[in-house]
């Protein structure tokens, strides 16, 4: 295993959360430097630093402003989403029969539900907790298994390897316990949910106000592949973690350039980043509104900095599947291994156009990559990414790029070892010296 491949997974399965993953891309940032910076206080700022601004727990922007202001030189935007398909927990969740406790839950974002069936599941999000008279805000990850979503027998479905609709409401609910009626009553003060997390956290239950948590796969990143150096890595919430991670290494590995450098880390794409921490919020343009103040720069440096400026969005890109064939344009469906796929659609379902795509084929050359092209069949629409929508915010253009990954949104997904490198590598030149345009 590469160092960075071990780092990928390392970063994986610390990240069960959008909120765990936000946190962990801190610490990272902190320890490379970064200093934080808060929404509801003036900004000192210097050009060539390293700054982060956290908004909710699971949104995070980093920058380095340039050493010339932003209408003079723009700047160059490396985007991901934080969050990932899950089982998300149900308040008042709790469902006892006949002595089995169940823990309801409700599908978050597409994903793709029978690898969740028959699989060790363990527990993690946000937790809010009474701190003397106010509150505080704190993590949760139950870090081994504590639940499963029993599957009916082949005995009582015989058709059952031609297909089952899930329903969320009825089949999905988490089986977490077996005991007495007494023990799982539903009383608040007899919560499951409470009990575990105090017991996890070594605090009283009555301290717990509220929680927000969801269910992921309990087993870690797992790596395989050849003898001679392939790496096939294949692991929960790839999509999109594999781009944070990506965005971050190269990020923290940059050095001060004339342009202003930002690395976005984004929640809600898979729900469609409408909310306040996602990509079709103020998030981006408050933050670079507030730069360029802090710049002391004149008002309209701020509207002329977007023609000067350029995003790559970083995303998954739909690897070819040679058992699903039908399902693929084999002209341009990715490979595994074969570098980083630049992704187009003529309904703008991705930002790249043939100006960016051209600056995509200049960075690649650049650096000697590997690169490829993803386009759906003609006759199926893909899914988008957060790139159109900060395209639009912004007024930017923007690059659509994606590791090629296999079985996107299923519970566990796959990329190759190598398409992460190169990836890396790109982003490390786009900080570096980004193509005139």
């Amino acid at each position: 295993m590469t160092q960075t491949t071990r780092s990928l997974c390392d970063f994986l399965d610390a990240s069960p959360t959008s909120c765990h993953a936000t946190d962990n891309i801190k610490a990272y940032l902190s320890a490379h430097g970064a200093l934080a910076l808060d929404e509801r206080e003036p900004w000192n700022i210097e050009p060539g630093a390293t700054y982060y601004l956290e908004r909710g727990s699971s949104a995070l922007i980093a920058f380095r402003p340039g050493l010339q202001p932003l209408g003079t030189s723009g700047y160059i935007l490396a985007g991901a989403h934080t969050d990932s398909p899950c089982l998300k927990v149900r308040p008042d969740s709790e469902r006892n029969n006949r002595s089995m406790l169940r823990i309801a839950v409700e599908v978050y974002g597409g994903a793709i539900l029978s690898g969740w069936l028959d699989r060790p599941l363990a527990l993690a999000g946000r937790v809010i907790l009474r701190d003397g008279v106010g509150l505080k805000d704190m993590l949760y990850n139950s870090g081994v298994a504590v639940g499963v979503i029993p599957n009916l027998p082949i005995h009582l479905n015989r058709e059952i390897n031609k297909g089952v609709e899930y329903n969320a409401h009825q089949h999905l609910p988490v089986l977490v316990d077996v005991a007495s009626e007494a023990v799982v009553a539903p009383a608040a003060e007899q919560s499951w949910l409470k009990s575990r997390i105090s017991i996890d956290l070594g605090i009283p239950a009555s301290d717990i106000v509220a929680m927000d948590l969801s269910f992921h796969d309990s087993q870690k990143a797992a790596v395989f592949g050849r003898d001679d150096g392939g790496e096939l890595i294949n692991a929960p919430r790839l999509d999109d973690l594999a781009g944070c991670h990506a965005i971050l290494e190269a990020f923290c590995s940059a050095k001060p350039g004339l342009p202003t450098q930002i690395a976005c880390f984004l929640d809600a794409e898979e729900i469609g980043s409408m909310t306040a921490l996602g990509a079709n919020s103020s998030f981006m343009r408050d933050l670079l509104a507030r730069l360029n103040i802090a710049m002391k720069a004149p008002a309209e440096d701020f509207y002329r900095a977007g023609a000067r400026s350029l995003c790559i969005s970083v995303d998954a890109a739909q690897a070819w599947n040679p058992a699903y064939t039908e399902k693929f344009d084999e002209t341009y469906s990715p490979l595994l291994g074969k570098g980083p796929a630049v992704k187009m659609n003529a309904n703008q379902r991705y930002a790249t156009d043939i100006v960016t795509e051209s600056l995509f084929k200049l960075l690649c050359d650049r650096i000697s990559s590997p690169w490829q092209k993803y386009m759906s069949r003609a006759d199926i629409q893909p899914g988008t990414t957060i790139g159109p929508i900060s395209a639009s915010r912004l007024g930017v253009r923007a690059i659509d790029i994606g590791h090629p990954l296999l079985a996107m949104h299923a519970v566990r997904e796959t990329i190759e070892g190598a398409d992460h490198r190169a990836m890396i590598a790109l982003l490390r030149e786009f900080f570096r010296e980004t193509p005139d345009f």
